[in-house]
């Protein structure tokens, strides 16, 4: 037996492709095979058959172990020749429709008339991640026999041992029947697989998966939970009599047919096309329902049918933490993709009390069902849409008004008004305080006072660079007794002529805890007399070991415990900091490494360069953008920039080359593109352009338009996105003064606090069991009293999750830089701590959940202090 090597290491591949599902592995397994099944159905076949088994085995030890096997009929088969990795890469890793055994062993190709979704190997991981071959690492096998259409038998299999493994070329008709009849499939010397099994009698293919966990056969069992993922992923197919799924347990003898759930059996059957208008049903065991057809969307694109249901009796039944079952299913070909919840979506529309009976689904033309299975707009795990995308977008307003009206022909809408509390004017004016010492409504640096003493009122603009070298320059650690070698500071101010006096050097020595050591003050070094346009200058400040018990010695420093610390230049003018550059020192421990998750990352800003204060862009006033990315890897890197606002676009394919981020620095936005454009509204008359600024004619005369981006590896990979909206001749809509969320109270929610998808909203439950037993402080002399304290701690968690969710969801860092960048100070030490837990989050040096945790609630405690020192 024959076995074809790659380097690429498939048990993590694998791991980071499920890793990728929301809802787990086990939704995974419920999906995969049941969508590739259907994709490769044969013509003439009423439908198409899945059928999961469980089967017990031994292993030559005596020892019992499982197997579990999908098998599909109705379908054409694993058909098509063998197509060799050499070639495949010959062609571009390109493939024709007929070829589905090279598509299965295949990593990374394409098909022909095929959108990119189905390449990306989700239904080999879906089976490899639950085999557990027996051994002290982590690797997992399958096997995979098909019959095809003209008589031919194949078995195949894959290794992930961890690296990938084939063998080739696959065994053939009466060998291959054999090797499946067999006791035993031996893979190598010490591995062994036994099968024993019948071969396919009927045209498809069958994935053997074998050494599954223990823990896993339950759920694996009829009724378990894959029997309850397949039933939500596929009933609307079962119901169209276009599939059929049953799972079989060989050790009990039970056998399990997937069902479509009650509420929709019970659903009378509609004749002819449902009205757009909505049809009311009464439900037989109680309850009403309501369908509608033919609904239009923007751009063409059109809802086929739209059905809402409320029944009492209709209890809860969710197995993640995602909405499922309650609220409305997003079928594309009769696929459940995702759920727009009840709670989450609709929460303002249907009381807390009806949600949980709450059910509904809704499918689209064919037209618009290939929108939603482009690349873009579905992920490759088939299990979210993007809400960013215009199609989603205009989906979930459609779908938000259908609701409305059901909640009034249900008279629910009186009870969701009754549930949502008025927050008090103390608690919105301590909300706004919060916001505006955290957060600019425009996302720039308030602009700093004019410095006392400047006749002509310029602003000084200071710079300043640390440098050092570290024993290792790979890494920011130094051990005790070693030194930090060759410290030097750049300092430059400009204009130099308006320098009045001079200014101070400190360099000082930050703890763990935030407190700062005086090492060097030399005073009055920096002069208008080092010239007129731009001061500049450079400063030798030596080596400085690193001693742990008392230091008397110059140029030693004194640490009594391992950490990460900070070695700080400032630069001190008339008295206030107005510049100054950090590295971190990590004192005999190890640095975070760099991170694995949106090293390179994306954000853009917008602002009105007419009126900054103002959001809102009317016609022939000039948008400036700015795209900026963050390399958070040592090394300069080469990405491509795509960037689009309405029909314009700014780059395609756009080479970018970022600059490396040293051991112990912080990364820092690199602007890779700037843009102008004087907005205009298509029905006005020509308005006067701007000399330098081109006019951009917008497509509509008022609404929200998005400027969208993204980042590319050379492979043509998204590595990060970002999109900015842009409000042209209408208000944003949001608080009144513009900040990016408002709060309000929700009786019904069980949360401590929720930020909602489009973060736009801060919900808190007014009855709260701590916020209830604080007191209400009518005279207030400290903000952070009472319940505003608790009140204070939500908006601090909300604040840092607008930054953050962005980026982790998307390697986008735009919240995350207006977060930065709103700093009014950040060379005053207060905010010291404050910045320094930011760039711990944004660096994504916290990989652990633990350790992130902690961060945060550090992250929290600082922003609580500063703001209780800014306001009180």
């Amino acid at each position: 037996m024959q076995f074809t090597n790659t380097s690429t290491n498939m048990v993590q591949t694998i791991s980071n492709i499920i890793d990728g599902y929301k809802m787990g592995a086990m939704r995974a397994l419920a999906q995969e095979p049941v969508q590739n099944a259907l994709d490769a159905k044969r013509s003439g076949t009423p439908r198409v058959v899945v059928e999961y088994r469980l089967l017990q085995r031994k292993m030559a030890t005596g020892e019992p172990y499982y197997v579990l096997t999908v098998t599909d009929s109705g379908t054409v088969g694993l058909r098509g020749a063998r197509v060799t990795a050499e070639e495949l890469e010959r062609r571009s890793f390109k493939l024709s429709p007929e070829e589905n055994w090279a598509a299965f062993e295949a990593q990374g190709y394409t098909k022909e008339n095929e959108d990119a979704l189905g390449s990306r190997g989700q239904g080999k991981a879906a089976f490899l991640y639950h085999s557990h071959v027996p051994g002290p690492t982590r690797r997992m096998v399958m096997l995979y026999d098909t019959l095809l259409e003209n008589g031919e038998y194949r078995l195949g299999m894959r290794f992930a041992r961890p690296v990938d493994q084939t063998m080739d070329p696959p065994l053939v008709d009466e060998k291959a029947r054999a090797m499946v009849r067999n006791d035993l499939f031996r893979v190598n010397d010490e591995l062994a697989i036994p099968l024993k099994l019948n071969p396919l009698r009927e045209i498809g293919t069958r994935i053997i998966v074998p050494f599954i966990p223990v823990d896993q056969v339950r759920e694996m069992r009829p009724g378990g939970e894959l029997s309850r993922w397949l039933q939500r992923s596929w009933w609307r197919a079962i119901q169209l009599d276009d599939l059929e799924i049953q799972v079989v347990d060989n050790e009990t003898g039970q056998t399990e047919a997937i069902v479509v759930p009650d509420w929709w059996q019970d659903l009378p059957r509609i004749k002819g096309k449902p009205p757009t208008n909505g049809r009311l049903y009464d439900l037989p065991g109680g309850g009403r329902s309501c369908v509608w057809g033919n609904l239009p969307l923007e751009d063409g694109h059109k809802v086929r049918r739209l059905v809402l249901l409320h029944s009492d009796a209709i209890l809860e039944d969710e197995i993640s933490k995602e909405p499922e079952w309650s609220g409305i299913q997003l079928l594309r070909h009769s696929q459940w993709i995702e759920t727009f919840g009840a709670r989450e979506e609709y929460g303002d529309l249907i009381p807390a009390e009806k949600r949980a009976g709450f059910r509904g689904y809704v499918e689209f033309t064919k037209h618009t069902e290939s929108a939603l299975r482009h690349h873009e707009v579905e992920n490759s795990q088939h299990d979210r849409f993007n809400r960013r995308k215009k199609i989603i977008s205009d989906i979930r307003n459609l779908l938000t008004e259908r609701v409305r009206d059901f909640s009034n022909e249900m008279g629910w809408r009186e009870a969701v008004s009754s549930s949502q509390q008025t927050v008090s004017q103390r608690e919105k004016d301590t909300h706004m305080r919060f916001l505006k010492t955290f957060l600019n409504p425009n996302g720039r640096k308030p602009k700093p006072g004019r410095g006392k003493g400047e006749p002509n009122g310029k602003e000084l603009i200071w710079d300043l660079r640390l440098h050092l070298d570290y024993p290792d320059p790979k890494i920011a650690r130094v051990d005790w007794g070693q030194s930090i070698g060759n410290v030097y500071v750049e300092i430059s101010c400009e204009p130099g002529d308006e320098l009045m006096g001079s200014a101070d050097l400190i360099l000082e020595w930050v703890d763990t805890t935030g407190k700062p050591t005086n090492l060097i003050r030399k005073e009055a070094v920096i002069g208008n007399n080092w010239g007129e346009d731009r001061i500049q200058a450079q400063f030798q400040l030596g080596d400085w070991q690193i001693h742990r018990g008392h230091a008397e010695r110059e140029r030693v420093i004194n640490c009594p415990a391992p950490g990460e610390y900070r070695l700080r230049a400032a630069v001190e003018y008339r008295g206030e900091r107005v510049k100054s550059a950090a590295r971190t020192i990590y004192v005999q421990a190890e640095p975070a490494p760099p991170p694995e998750k949106s090293p390179i990352t994306l954000s853009i800003s917008a602002m009105n360069a007419d009126d900054g204060e103002k959001r809102r862009i009317d016609h022939g006033e000039v948008l400036h953008i700015e795209f900026k990315s963050r390399n958070r890897m040592p090394d300069t890197a080469t990405v491509y920039l795509n960037a689009t606002f309405c029909d314009e676009v700014f780059a395609r394919g756009m080479p970018v080359e970022l600059s490396g981020t040293p051991a112990g620095d912080t990364s820092i936005p690199q602007t890779i593109l700037t843009v102008k454009r004087q907005l205009l509204d298509p029905l006005q008359s020509a308005h006067l352009l701007i000399a330098g600024t081109l006019g951009l004619k917008m497509p509509g005369s008022s609404g929200t338009f998005h400027i969208r981006a993204e980042l590319l590896d050379a492979q043509g990979n998204r590595i990060a996105n970002s999109n900015k909206p842009v409000y042209f001749q209408r208000d944003p809509g949001r608080a009144k003064d513009e900040l990016p969320f408002e709060i309000r109270q929700e009786s019904q929610q069980k949360e401590m606090w929720k930020l909602n998808r489009e973060l736009t909203e801060l919900t808190y439950p007014g009855d709260y069991p701590l916020r209830k037993e604080l007191p209400d402080v009518q005279r207030q002399h400290r903000l952070l009293q009472g319940k505003n304290a608790v009140i204070a701690e939500i908006r601090a968690t909300g604040v840092r999750e607008w930054a953050l969710r962005p980026k982790q969801e998307n390697g986008d860092d735009s919240n995350y830089d207006q977060l930065l960048d709103s700093i009014g100070n950040p060379d005053d030490p207060k905010w010291e701590p404050y910045i320094r837990r930011l760039e711990q989050l944004g660096n994504g040096a916290t990989e652990s959940p633990l350790e992130f945790a902690q961060i945060s609630r550090k992250t929290v405690a600082v922003m609580l202090e500063i703001f209780s020192q800014e306001n009180n």
